[in-house]
This record gives structure tokens, sequence and C-alpha cells, in this order.
């Protein structure tokens, strides 16, 4: 699965789309990419619930914090 996702992150920077598109699919398949890592090689799978929402909520969290905080002082995200 991974691969697959990798190939399509690939196949997506060689076509022709805006960069704001691009990035935001990019970070998109990036956050499912580490959810998918957390989720199965941590074997959170096994374990209770709320560990797997704490550690994908956490990346989340993270990207939203990191978009406002650039946001405000004036930055972009391109």
């Amino acid at each position: 699965m991974l691969a697959i996702i990798t190939a399509v992150e690939v196949a997506l920077y060689y076509l022709d789309l805006s960069r704001n598109a691009l990035v935001g699919l990019l970070l998109a398949l990036s956050a499912l990419k580490f959810a998918l890592v957390v989720l199965w090689f941590m074997h959170l799978r096994f374990d209770n619930r709320l560990f797997s929402t704490l550690f994908v909520g956490g990346i989340v969290l993270a990207i939203g914090i990191f978009t406002v905080a650039l946001s405000t002082v004036g930055g972009k995200l391109v």
C-alpha cells in the first residue's frame, strides 16, 4: 500500500497541476502514509482505538498549527 501511494505521489509530480494543488495533494498523501505506518508498523490496529486516534489526530493537529502559524506571520504555503 505504501508503494502504491508513493507511486501516486511520483505520478502527481509529473502531471501538469497547479503548484497549490500539487502541494495540497502531496501533503494529504503524506499524512495518509503517516497514518498507515503508525497503524500498521506500530501495531496500533490491535490496540485500543484511543491510541490510533491520538497518533493520527496528532499529525492533523500539527499540520493545522503549522498552517495557522504560517498564515499569521504572512508566509505562503507555496
